[in-house]
């Protein structure tokens, strides 16, 4: 099969925007027939107008078949631009809607996963409040690991998420909302006299969490020899409920799987207990939209008022 000419872009169309708009919604669904639903086309529409972008652009933007689906390298820059593009006439769009008291556009935004439960978290009632404020924005949110919400934001995949201390990085702005509270549990029943040590002594695994230091610190500093890995919080709470294992969860969380997985805390573990901040993260290098301001400022001031009415000396802001 003969290879494409590249083809040079001279100028930028709006049938071309619209190509890199249905691109973009199929690199992030990760394949053709996973994006069906959020564009409202079939198969064959979206790949013939996949088609017609790499004839645009001189190349494959993605290989899709039997084996799965991978950008290519021109796709990788294609989704670049076509993230670049979007972001681009949002602001436009806001800047012309700006004399009006409206907000319309999408917004995209990722919450780490099992936060829900923490009583702590407004999350919900603010998302109320955002959709009775601006009813003509297009909501996407997602669940997901803190690796990947990282991710995501620094790849403009998601405007805006809410997780934990390990999506700490220079290029991310970070803005308080609630604490979490995690201590070392186990499955019910468990001897009330055997510490953690005393479990690892008896053939227990730990539940390690990748780049999660509290987790490796245990294994390390009980010299574990049998570690289990999970991905995610519901796989830590597998691993506990199956047996012979200990590991760190939520203490909310625990409490939520109390009636059908009940979990207690490992005995005499109460120097393993740690808590840490949920926080609400974005871009430093992307602006926000006037949808992701309105979501902002609904977020920081629902936590605000919570932390003032349990604790006045509680409430601070971000940085």
């Amino acid at each position: 099969m003969a290879a494409r000419k590249a083809a040079l872009v001279s100028e930028i169309t709006e049938s071309d925007l619209r190509l890199l708009r249905i691109f973009r919604a199929v690199a992030e669904s990760g394949g053709l027939s996973a994006a069906e639903a959020r564009l409202r086309m079939e198969r064959s529409t979206i790949s013939r107008h996949v088609q017609t972008l790499e004839t645009r652009l001189g190349g494959a933007v993605c290989l899709r078949g039997p084996a799965g689906f991978e950008l290519t390298e021109l796709g990788r820059a294609a989704l670049q631009a076509a993230i670049t593009a979007c972001d681009t006439l949002d602001q436009v769009r806001d800047q012309l809607n700006s004399t009006h008291d409206v907000v319309i556009g999408q917004l995209a935004l990722g919450l780490a996963d099992n936060c829900l439960t923490n009583s702590d978290a407004k999350i919900t009632e603010a998302i109320r409040q955002f959709r009775l404020r601006a009813p003509a924005v297009q909501l996407h949110i997602s669940v997901r690991p803190p690796v990947d919400l990282a991710a995501d934001l620094l790849t403009r995949r998601l405007h805006m998420a809410i997780g934990g201390p390990s999506l700490a990085d220079p290029r991310l702005e970070t803005h308080w909302l609630f604490n979490e509270e995690a201590k070392l549990y186990t499955a019910a029943p468990v001897d009330p006299k055997a510490d953690a040590a005393a479990l690892v002594g008896r053939g227990y695994a730990v539940v390690t969490r990748d780049r999660d230091r509290h987790s490796l610190a245990l294994a390390n500093r009980l010299g574990a020899e049998r570690c289990v890995v999970a991905l995610g919080l519901e796989a830590v709470a597998t691993l506990l409920a199956a047996g012979n294992c200990i590991g760190f969860l939520p203490t909310h969380l625990a409490r939520s799987l109390s009636q059908s997985k009940p979990l207690v805390e490992v005995p005499q573990s109460e120097e393993w207990s740690y808590g840490f901040d949920f926080s609400l993260i974005h871009g430093v290098a992307r602006p926000l939209s006037r949808a992701g301001h309105l979501m902002k400022d609904i977020l920081l001031a629902a936590h605000a008022a919570d932390a003032s009415s349990a604790d006045p000396g509680r409430a601070r802001s971000g940085s």
